[in-house]
């Protein structure tokens, strides 16, 4: 009889079957993983330049995203553990991925699930990818230097790079098979983005006496609007309205409002193409609902938006909602937008350094304005400084102030000369935050510039001083002193002298009677 081939014994086939049941850590042949960000609360990254490079990312800025994780170890698995985490990736390929702000879960033994299927939300700060960005942003800056371009006409311009969140994921499984885990691959299209602006220099000019180049009208190519509901039994009654523009040229600025049925627009809201030409953006809006209080009856929430060009002639098609909330809402289409910010600066004080006198320190005054619902924090930041951070919360229509104090720190080479006059250059950004630490308004680069008086010391009396003077020293100075109020001198009513009165008699001395 000839040998039967080896996988033709059932006894042989059962106890392979046994054996991979008892080998741990292999993954079954259908086993299959994905990550996808669902959301992106991070829409834009600033990055600030001095006319040179691009230099500093605002130290309150955070890369937010929402991330689904899928796994799927069919009939005869198990999850042992998974892992997921997100990096930023240029269209090139240049990639940064960030591990330590990542989400992992692991199950016991006697726990373990047969598929997972969960979305949690990732945080990045700034410190882990601000200088992948900032790198980003000298690297164009060094392509169109190659292109003939000097730093003016670079850094003259706020120029906008895309790119993509990649999430990434990783599993243990048990189960019989080959080992692999299939993971479908995604292309750069379908990546979730976040546009870079590369901010230009404040103070940056073009050269005299060039020309500059002549308009040319830019057309939008393509548009598109989606919606998502989101209603429940609370009252709650939302959407939030996903677009996207595509213009024929890069780095077009494109303004645009939202147009319900009834006629009713929204603000304007202002976007950027970018390197890309496309442009996606994502907004929250409460509708109201059609809910009856003398009938008790609530009707469904239903109604049509578009997208309708101002910047741009153009128009989406409408896109439909429906929704059944159950209590009563606003009365008409309402923005939820972050605060309007507005700052100022404030001298106080005085310092002298010898002949020149000076502010001793600033004072910061931040207001917020609000225009819908949000909580968070507020800090002023710059350059070797942040303000300890300031919880607040607003509504539409109410203002919060904010203070904090910048001291000055002046080192004049030679105080005894009458010029250059001594000056310091503030820079400050004024950042506003959510609750999930994400950076929703933001003042930046703002400059006040505090200048020096001069006011020469009297040589001739070295021990007086004008009032929240230093005493004087040799060379260059580093003040901080707090000026001293002047004191002044009250005038008092001199009284009319009081006639003297007749002083009573001292005491009789008591004696024996005939001593």
């Amino acid at each position: 009889m000839l040998p039967q081939p080896i996988l033709s014994c059932p006894r042989l086939i059962t106890a392979a079957a046994a054996l991979s049941v008892l080998l741990p850590g292999t993954a079954a042949a259908w086993d299959s993983m994905s990550a996808t960000v669902t959301n992106l609360t991070t829409q834009y990254i600033a990055v600030e330049s001095d006319g040179s490079r691009y230099h500093q990312v605002n130290h309150l800025a955070n890369l937010v995203a929402d991330v689904r994780a899928q796994v799927d170890t069919g009939d005869v698995g198990r999850v042992k553990s998974w892992g997921i985490k997100i990096g930023l990736m240029d269209e090139d390929g240049t990639d940064i991925h960030f591990p330590e702000y990542g989400y992992s879960k692991s199950y016991p033994w006697y726990d373990r699930p047969r598929w997972v299927d969960r979305t949690e939300r990732l945080v990045v700060p700034a410190v882990a990818w601000d200088a992948f960005v900032m790198d980003r942003c000298n690297a164009l800056a060094d392509e169109l230097r190659t292109q003939g371009k000097d730093d003016d006409e670079i850094f003259g311009q706020d120029r906008g790079i895309e790119l993509a969140v990649v999430p990434d994921i990783s599993a243990d499984t048990t189960g019989a098979g080959s080992g692999s885990i299939v993971e479908e691959g995604v292309t750069w299209p379908a990546h979730r983005k976040v546009m870079v602006i590369c901010k230009k220099w404040p103070l940056a000019g073009f050269h005299d006496g060039v020309a500059s180049e002549p308009s040319i009208p830019t057309n939008v190519v393509n548009k598109g609007l989606s919606i998502l509901e989101q209603y429940g039994i609370s009252g709650l009654c939302k959407i939030r309205l996903d677009g996207w523009i595509t213009t024929d040229r890069k780095n077009v600025d494109v303004s645009f409002r939202y147009r319900n049925q009834e006629g009713k627009t929204s603000q304007l809201w202002t976007v950027n193409t970018g390197e890309s030409k496309t442009a996606t953006f994502s907004h929250w809006y409460e509708i109201a609902n059609n809910y009856d209080p003398e009938t008790g009856m609530d009707w469904a929430e239903s109604g049509f938006v578009r997208i309708v060009g101002v910047s741009h002639d153009f128009r989406t098609d409408w896109a439909e909602y429906t929704m059944e909330c159950v209590e009563g809402g606003p009365d008409d289409l309402t923005a939820n937008i972050p605060p309007r910010l507005t700052m100022r600066f404030v001298e106080q004080g005085e310092v002298r350094l010898r002949d020149w006198v000076c502010p001793a320190s600033l004072k910061l005054v931040g207001l917020l304005e609000g225009r819908g619902p949000f909580s968070g924090y507020a800090a002023f930041v710059g350059q070797g400084y942040i303000s300890p951070p300031r919880a607040y919360s607003i509504t539409h229509g109410e203002k919060v102030l904010m203070g904090a104090d910048y001291a000055l720190e002046w080192d004049i080479a030679n105080p005894s000369a009458p010029a250059p006059t001594p000056r310091l250059h503030v820079r400050l950004n004024f950042n506003v935050t959510n609750e999930d630490d994400a950076i929703i308004a933001s003042l930046t680069n703002r400059l006040y510039v505090a200048v020096c008086r001069w006011q020469p010391f009297d040589e001739a009396s070295p021990d007086r001083h004008e009032p929240g003077a230093a005493p004087r020293a040799v060379g260059g100075l580093k003040a901080r002193e707090r000026a001293v109020e002047p004191q002044v001198l009250q005038m008092v009513p001199r009284l009319a002298p009081v006639p003297a009165r007749p002083q009573p008699r001292g005491p009789r001395r008591l004696g024996t009677k005939g001593r």
